[in-house]
């Protein structure tokens, strides 16, 4: 590279605009004579040197800062000149992230400066020059006062150094713009309750969709095994699935508010989770256990929450996912009793859910599906649960209610032998009989006799020609 301050200038200008896909007052060129690439004026003729193109562009490493954490220290910079700034560094230097962006930090990190004057150092240099505002620059910051300023980087080496500034909510909102509303989920909360691979893959994907608050719920630590299915990774062993997931929900959404409890559903938590499930906008149960679901399932009910059920069937050949509306649909109590074997098939992928059902002198196998088999279920749980949160929005999206109006939904990854669906047609063969990879909605009435949200009394009295006026009260908190 020259060390030509005016060619350097050039090139990163030309390089900008090809990078950009727009007209440039220079263009680069590999000069053959030279063994360089230099800066030619654009209609220079060149003919011993190679044209570079927009793919030959990224040639830089490349630091990127927070414009809104140097919108909240500009005046401290104008005062000073000068702020100290560091950075997580990534792929051997590569590129350069600023430490205020950096849920989960790189193992590197660069000291460097961010300056309007002053000269630079031996450490990471930036340096902030005014510029027209009507300019088009990747490394443009306007600053609280209307002033447009470009950025200069160089590294500790002096290599020159691109520069980009992340206004990380408005980017993501303006994304999320194309289908939902910016911001229409941000006074939303979603209680996540069991953070398995389908549970902590539905909590991400709300998190990319501007949900504003979480609240976690599990007991486990991430295993080695976990892995090859969870989100998260060798690097968070060990760790509380609760807190990887906050650091994985706040990766997608810096903004969200996560709040965390490392605890067990059971009859001793139960009134904790009662005030976590009267303060969500939606439960999603992702635990494993029938005890559990049925817990949940009856502070929901007593709370009007709507809830979204998931779980895989064993060896993950299939999944269901089961949608409750209080009072307006079956409730996890109606489902277990109006379809009994579908609620006790699920999947076995700890020792832990294998101790649960084994008896004594038949050991359970443990045999967890695959990630590619469970995801379907987990993104279906995810769209109800989005649905539900919108249920008071105006979206778009709400036009899918009509498609999603039963309770209980049915995939199958595969026709598994031994099960009801093992002779099922090709799905190449089949345009209307019952085949893999399609969902299915399945209608089924709610129990008028339901202990949870129906009346179990009077269901008790007509079983047995009673008068329900003459039968004593349940005990308090039945």
């Amino acid at each position: 590279m020259t060390t030509n301050p005016v060619q350097s200038q050039m090139i990163r200008e030309a390089m900008q605009a090809i990078a950009e896909r727009k007209p440039g007052k220079s263009k680069l060129v590999y000069d053959k004579t030279k063994r360089t690439i230099v800066a030619v004026a654009e209609g220079a003729q060149t003919p011993k040197a190679l044209n570079i193109t927009a793919d030959d562009a990224d040639m830089f490493a490349v630091v990127t800062l927070s414009a809104e954490w140097l919108r909240s220290h500009w005046s401290a910079l104008k005062k000073t000149g000068r702020l100290r700034i560091s950075f997580s560094s990534w792929d051997g230097g590569d590129a350069l992230t600023q430490s205020e962006l950096c849920v989960q930090p790189s193992s590197s990190r660069v000291e460097g400066w961010l300056q309007i004057t002053g000269q630079p150092s031996s450490e990471v240099n930036i340096t902030l020059s005014p510029v027209d505002a009507g300019a088009s620059q990747r490394a443009a910051f306007v600053a609280p006062d209307g002033t447009a300023y470009r950025a200069k980087a160089a590294s500790q080496n002096g290599q020159p150094l691109d520069v980009e500034f992340a206004d990380v909510e408005p980017q993501l909102d303006l994304r999320r713009a194309g289908i939902l509303e910016t911001a229409v989920l941000k006074d939303k909360t979603a209680l996540c309750i069991g953070l398995g691979t389908g549970g902590a893959f539905v909590a991400v994907e709300l998190a990319k969709c501007g949900v504003g608050r979480f609240v976690l719920v599990d007991r486990d630590r991430l295993s080695v095994g976990n892995v090859v299915r969870h989100p998260g990774g060798i690097s968070h062993v060990g760790r509380s699935k609760v807190n990887v997931l906050r650091d994985l929900i706040l990766e997608k959404n810096p903004k969200a508010e996560v709040e965390s409890h490392a605890i067990a559903v059971g009859f001793d938590t139960r009134d904790a989770i009662a005030q976590m499930v009267k303060g969500a906008d939606v439960v999603i149960c992702g635990t494993d256990n029938r005890q559990s679901k049925l817990l949940i399932n009856e502070l929901c009910v007593d709370a009007d929450i709507p809830a979204v059920y998931g779980g895989a069937f064993r060896r993950a050949y299939g999944g269901q996912v089961l949608r409750v509306r209080p009072k307006q649909s079956p409730c996890q109590q109606c489902f277990v009793s109006a379809l009994p074997d579908e609620a006790a098939d699920v999947e076995i992928s700890t020792e832990a859910d294998a101790g649960e059902i084994a008896y004594s002198d038949q050991p359970v196998a443990v045999e967890p599906g695959l990630s590619l088999d469970v995801l379907p279920i987990a993104n279906l749980l995810a769209k109800l649960a989005l649905l539900e949160l919108l249920a008071d929005k105006s979206s778009t999206l709400n036009a899918l209610r009509r498609d999603f109006d039963a309770p209980w939904y049915l995939w199958l990854n595969r026709p598994e032998p031994g099960t009801q669906y093992a002779t099922m047609p090709p799905l190449s063969e089949s345009s209307d009989e019952m085949t893999i990879n399609r969902w299915y909605g399945v209608y089924f009435d709610r129990d008028d006799s339901c202990p949870v949200c129906g009346d179990f009394l009077a269901g008790i009295a007509a079983s047995y020609g009673l008068d329900p006026a003459k039968l004593p009260a349940l005990p308090e908190g039945s």
